[in-house]
């Protein structure tokens, strides 16, 4: 795909280090904006049945991720069945979530946006 000698001549010029329209990119702050989407606001939380550790973040109260350390048909009895077509045999496990709604009922997950400086 050509894409034109300016954009072409700014990707080389900068591999790795672009906007997708050709432009210097600041690296390290891009780097660093995706560690704290990935990392910021995120508690660990231990399974009252099973022990699986997550890491969970709400930025609402209806909405929740869940970070897995590990594959969760490995330490989560409600993952390791399997359907037909391979998937897991359920989209989530009711005693992580009632372990995570304890914590947040306890201030141990904040929930909310966190902006970071």
């Amino acid at each position: 795909m050509d894409r034109g000698p300016e954009v072409s001549a700014a990707l080389v010029a900068h591999p790795g280090g672009t906007t997708t329209f050709g432009s210097r990119g600041n690296l390290p702050d891009t780097l660093d904006d995706r560690r704290h989407f990935l990392t910021d606001g995120y508690a660990s939380v231990e399974c009252g049945s099973c022990g699986a550790d997550v890491m969970v973040r709400k930025t609402s109260r209806e909405q929740t991720a869940i970070q897995w350390h590990s594959d969760p048909a490995t330490v989560c009895p409600a993952f390791q069945g399997r359907s037909r077509s391979g998937r897991p045999a359920c989209a989530g496990c009711p005693r992580l979530a009632e372990s995570i709604s304890a914590a947040v009922k306890l201030g141990l997950i904040p929930i909310g946006t966190q902006e970071h400086t």
